[in-house]
């Protein structure tokens, strides 16, 4: 087993997408079940995968590549599970996420719990999943979400889900363990783990009172217009960026930076929606530490915060949210009003 782990890392290390279903043919062969080898083998090599990007030992495709691996066999073990019985009460799986491993292996905890389930993922999430609701009728909605910047995207789709009655259940790291996060996009409650989930759906009756989505209110205002705009944004501040930090040649960790920019303004807009503020700090201090580990200047984050104000004008709570985790030592006045559309 131990020898049959060490070699699906070393696959996933080097992309070896054979090697890896190799090494976990051998790990079924020796007697081990799918959530077995879920749970034991590729749940943890997934979390040591993220840590390596995170300090930099990896580079973005690396984890992707690897990420892609993980879920491929995940889909793959599953097939080999036996399916609920017909008669048992369906749950329809979500997540915003483009990485839909943690939403599959809850799904897959939820069949090996009696439940039949149905699951939808990345980019369907916004067309498909109000559909199959309305017309599968699931016992119950849970969505998972790792990222905090697909929060605000979740609040009117889990609101028009509530309108019909149907529990939402929301978990994942995006809510950082908090009820209230999830509550304030539209959850009936937050739950932790598969075991909470079970638990929740014995006790939530079938139904709950529809109640109709409510007007949007101004910081609901304020995070659709950046959500809106903010493919004009992003260039915007990297050029900002680019001209503040000029590089002979440009380091390998810049390419990724737009993706950054991009999700620190998608967690601006899920602090407005949810009214927590601390999602901004904690994108900032997630962001520092991102870019230390690869060897960026340090005033980078703080030239961010301040490069992010200008558009801002105009939009009073995203800015209060932005002020409020800027960097020591840094403002969000703005420095740059050049090269932004004006519709921005």
């Amino acid at each position: 087993m131990d020898q049959a782990r060490a070699d699906y890392w070393g696959a996933l290390r080097e992309g070896d997408r054979a090697g890896a279903l190799a090494a976990v043919k051998r790990i079924r062969d020796a007697g081990r079940t799918h959530l077995e080898i879920i749970d034991e083998v590729i749940v943890p090599a997934q979390e040591r995968l993220a840590q390596c990007w995170f300090s930099g030992e990896w580079t973005l495709e690396q984890e992707q590549a690897a990420t892609s691996i993980n879920e491929g066999l995940v889909h793959w073990l599953c097939s080999f599970a036996p399916a609920p019985p017909a008669d048992r009460p369906l749950v329809v799986v979500a997540t915003p996420d483009r990485q839909e491993l943690p939403a599959l292996v809850l799904a897959e905890g939820l069949a090996a719990s009696g439940y039949r389930t149905t699951f939808v993922g990345g980019a369907a999430v916004g067309t498909d999943l109000l559909r199959q609701v309305l017309t599968r009728k699931p016992r119950a909605l849970l969505v998972t979400a790792g990222r905090t910047s697909s929060l605000a995207a979740l609040k009117p789709l889990l609101e028009n889900v509530r309108a019909t009655g149907i529990p939402v259940l929301a978990g994942g790291p995006a809510f950082g363990g908090d009820p209230a996060r999830a509550t304030a996009v539209g959850a009936t409650a937050y739950a932790a783990s598969v075991a909470e989930v079970v638990v929740l759906l014995e006790q939530l009756p079938r139904r709950l009172p529809t109640r109709a989505p409510e007007p949007a209110s101004p910081a609901e205002v304020e995070a659709a217009w950046l959500a809106e705009f903010r493919h004009e944004i992003t260039p915007y501040v990297l050029r900002a960026l680019a001209a503040r930090h000029p590089f002979a040649v440009r380091p390998a960790w810049w390419a990724e930076l737009e993706e950054h920019v991009e999700h620190v303004l998608g967690c601006l807009a899920s602090s407005l929606v949810t009214g927590d503020e601390t999602i901004m700090v904690e994108v900032r201090d997630w962001l520092t530490q991102v870019l230390a580990a690869r060897g960026a200047d340090a005033v980078l984050v703080q030239d961010l915060w301040e490069l992010l104000a200008v558009p801002l004008r105009g939009h009073p709570l995203a800015r209060v949210h932005l002020a409020g985790s800027a960097p020591v030592g840094g403002t969000t006045d703005g420095g740059f009003t050049d090269g932004l559309a004006t519709s921005v």
